[in-house]
């Protein structure tokens, strides 16, 4: 069977689409069109908010155990915010503290990653029955909380030292409402909900650019604020940015679905409903024609792989390149812009001359992605000069592609009734990887400070490289599988 034959018919999906609008709380695609739905800007600015916030996060960690937990004088510890460089004496200083941060670090993914994963099961099926709008309006306010409790920490923390772990609890409000897991899931959920088949992959792209253009931004903005305004500004202008965009969703952003609420039930008790989870393990383990079961897995096994490695370098990349190269709090975000931007592009003109052009399989375009993965991540390992990060951004130009391309093979090999399913659980085990890639990774950081901090990026290169032949097997597998089917047909 050959890629292209993995798609769901014309004549099926129809039928798909007939079923759904029978559901009690299906959408009516008449209706639905003339509802403003456009959250890409709500995105946009929810994403600058987390992305300026989070490197000066680090920055004030590093500055709150410098002074609170080892009782350096302030003077020495100013260049732990990022604003200047360091010093010989900073340095010392730094090399000392960062484990300590790296444990924080650490343990605020596990807190974050525990409940979602769990919430991530229900989130879905819920929103189906209750409507999108409930769950991100939780999440966009669950954002602007914990930042605001960012902001009221900071400047407490200009009175008196305060511990760095107390920063924690900034991270509580947005993980007892699902994380950015449930956020980004109801947003994709929204725009699947009012587009139609054509318009979808639009949208889609549409969602996708938001996302990176404000992590871009975010990126950009976040040194210069800090150096103009100091910590609490910067803060206090993330919880701005989420202001704006809860507002704008909760005055411009209508429901996707014709939700009709004739329930006796609570809807906290329907939220629970574990007969879910049931359904869920069934859609994963049952039985499928030509191994497509194997299939699946392997794709769940490399989402999942991927996930763990970009979660165990996203607490660190910033403590590295501070140790490595001792850039500035500027310096980390215009690079981390910079890769960003290579990568749209990269990707971007992939998709273009591979798919669109030359229709290029999605198996091999993932493959390819997965091996600009590895190329990135080994040039970061060995690298010895700060430029040299910028070389593996350049090698990496189509790294990321590999999981939307993974998700599209998927989408052909279930269901339509079933994807949303093998999606939750995807999302799960993708939110439950900060449990295991967390400690894995600081650990090995913490080990190899002093001799070699670059071991990190040798893991993640270590662990592409595996993806990489499991996706090239498979992509030869199908092609033999294809043939055999063509021999039988022809015979």
């Amino acid at each position: 069977m050959s890629l292209k034959n993995l798609n769901p018919t014309t004549a099926e999906k129809s039928q798909d689409m007939t079923d759904n609008s029978s559901d009690s709380t299906g959408s009516s695609n008449s209706e639905v069109k003339k509802r403003f739905t456009v959250i890409e800007p709500a995105v946009f600015l929810i994403y600058i908010s987390t992305t300026m916030a989070s490197a000066v996060l680090q920055n004030q960690q590093l500055y709150q155990t410098c002074v609170a937990v080892y009782d350096y004088d302030k003077e020495v510890c100013e260049p732990m915010l990022g604003v200047i460089a360091k010093n010989e004496t900073s340095i010392a200083i730094e090399t000392e503290i960062q484990p300590y941060v790296a444990r924080i670090i650490m343990t605020s993914l596990v807190i974050s990653s525990v409940l979602p994963a769990f919430l991530s099961l229900f989130i879905g099926p819920w929103s189906d029955k209750f409507g999108r709008r409930p769950v991100l309006v939780a999440t966009f306010s669950a954002a602007l909380t914990g930042h605001t409790i960012t902001t009221i920490l900071a400047g407490l923390s200009m009175i008196t030292p305060l511990n760095p772990w107390i920063y924690i609890l900034s991270t509580i409000p947005l993980t007892m409402t699902g994380g950015t897991c449930a956020l980004i899931t109801m947003v994709f959920c929204l725009v699947s909900d009012v587009s139609d088949e054509g318009g979808k992959a639009r949208r889609m792209f549409f969602v996708d650019g938001a996302l990176g253009i404000g992590t871009v931004v975010g990126n950009v903005i976040s040194s210069y604020i800090l150096a103009g305004t100091g910590t609490i500004g910067v803060f206090a202008t993330a919880a701005s940015f989420d202001l704006l965009a809860l507002l704008y969703l909760l005055f411009f952003v209508g429901e996707s679905l014709q939700v009709k609420h004739e329930r006796k039930e609570s809807k906290l008790r329907e939220f629970f409903h574990f007969d879910l989870i049931k359904e869920l393990i069934n859609s994963c383990v049952k039985r499928r024609q030509l191994f497509n079961r194997a299939v699946i897995w392997c794709i769940m096994f490399t989402l999942v792989t991927t996930t763990f490695v970009q979660q165990g370098e996203v607490g660190l990349s910033y403590l590295f390149l501070r140790n490595k190269f001792n850039v500035t709090l500027q310096d980390f975000t215009t690079f981390n812009a910079a890769s960003i931007v290579i990568k749209m592009i990269g990707c971007g003109l992939v998709l273009l001359l591979l798919r669109v052009i030359f229709k290029v399989p999605l198996l091999v375009i993932s493959i390819l992605g997965l091996l600009g993965c590895f190329m990135e991540s080994l040039v970061r390992s060995l690298a010895q000069h700060f430029w040299e990060m910028y070389l593996g951004a350049v090698c990496g130009f189509m790294a990321g592609i590999n999981s939307p391309m993974l998700q599209a093979v998927l989408a052909g090999l279930v269901e339509a009734t079933e994807i949303g399913k093998i999606y939750a659980v995807i999302s799960s085990l993708q939110t439950l990887s900060p449990l295991a890639s967390a400690p894995v990774y600081t650990g090995i950081y913490n080990a190899t400070l002093q001799s070699y901090p670059g071991a990190i990026y040798l893991l993640s290169a270590s662990i592409y490289l595996v993806c990489f032949v499991l996706v090239t097997t498979l992509f030869i597998m199908q092609r033999i599988r294809a043939r055999k089917s063509q021999s039988q047909v022809v015979a």
